[in-house]
């Protein structure tokens, strides 16, 4: 017996593929995120483990100011302030930084105008606000910053803002070290100082990273569920509408199995051009996205969607639909060819 062409891919199957699609653009998307953040920390770590350390001087009262003379002279630093303040505008408080790379040290530039600060990614503020610490200082946020290393939270200012709010007239609080040797780190520590490698700060990232990671998983369900539904919705109407039909083809000798094989069959093409679909669509849209992202702000991160992201976003695709497709199919096998017949009838 030859095939058994049931359906058409007419307007319901498309409309049923575009909302497939849609779902399995949500989960690549969604995926491509948190995959490509995962690959962006391990690059930075791989970057700061062996190059950048934080040096910072502390005693019971807190971080301790010291001169630049103090470090080891054969080492690379650049030297930073850092200060807590209050923005009088939103009665919150902020950690305002500088950071005094005149030796090029850092891979990124971190530079605001005179008179200003650059806000992280994400904050928003007035156009000009009040800074108050040992002093209340009237700034303007004209833009934003972009860095690997320091918080987004943070507003990024000038030296001699700084050391106007800090009240400090010369030292620094903290400096980032490139390359520090063994005896570099021994002598510091002797001294007094803390060092930390940077890529204690990749750690905290990654934990955060690898909770989004998790939580991006709970993307499939919904999405998988809508897939269900919608292959549900559409076998069961389909199977429906072409009932007569399905009748007089068992009435001819065609088996259960045929017919369930047809049936799923069916669902299984309409889903899976609604999943190519909806790869090429997430691919677009994560890439997008990312190429965005990265003009505008000069972000370090990217979004990538591997290869394995996209066979397991089509899988979960697939199955999802054809699960949700076994029910109608099922019930419609296993009834009566003359109920079949009977029922076509007393609808028509």
């Amino acid at each position: 017996m030859p095939s058994l062409l049931l359906f058409r891919f007419g307007p319901k199957a498309r409309s049923t593929s575009l909302g497939i699609a849609l779902c399995t653009m949500f989960i690549v998307a969604s995926f491509a995120v948190a995959d490509g953040l995962r690959a962006s920390t391990q690059n930075l770590a791989g970057n700061f483990s062996s190059e950048y350390s934080l040096v910072t001087k502390e005693d019971a009262s807190g971080p301790v100011v010291f001169d630049s003379a103090e470090l080891p002279s054969d080492g690379l630093y650049a030297f930073g302030i850092f200060v807590d303040a209050a923005v009088s505008e939103t009665q919150t408080r902020v950690t305002v930084f500088a950071i005094n790379d005149s030796g090029q040290v850092l891979k990124e530039t971190l530079a605001a105008p005179e008179g200003s600060v650059l806000a992280g990614q994400g904050q928003v503020y007035p156009g000009t606000i009040t800074l108050t610490a040992e002093s209340a200082v009237a700034v303007s946020v004209p833009g934003g910053y972009s860095s690997a290393m320091f918080s987004p939270s943070w507003l990024l200012g000038t030296e001699p803002l700084l050391r106007q709010l800090s009240g400090l007239a010369q030292g620094f609080n903290f400096a980032v070290a490139k390359d520090l040797s063994v005896d570099a780190t021994s002598s510091l520590a002797s001294d007094g100082f803390a060092v930390q490698p940077l890529i204690g700060i990749i750690d905290f990232l990654e934990s955060g990273i690898e909770e989004i990671r998790s939580d991006a998983l709970w993307v499939l369900l919904p999405s998988a569920f809508v897939i269900a539904v919608l292959a549900y919705s559409f076998m069961g109407s389909e199977t429906s509408d072409r009932r007569h039909d399905i009748g007089i083809i068992k009435t001819i000798g065609a088996g259960r199995w045929r017919v369930l094989w047809s049936l799923t069959a069916n669902a299984a093409v309409i889903s899976a051009w609604g999943g190519l679909l909806g790869l090429a669509l997430g691919i677009v849209l994560s890439y997008g996205t990312s190429t965005v992202a990265s003009s505008l702000f000069t972000s370090v991160f990217v979004i990538r969607a591997s290869g394995e992201l996209l066979v397991y976003s089509y899988a979960v695709t697939v199955g999802a639909a054809v699960g949700g497709a076994i029910l109608p199919a099922l019930r419609l096998t296993l009834s009566k060819p003359v109920d079949d017949l009977k029922e076509a009838a007393l609808s028509s």
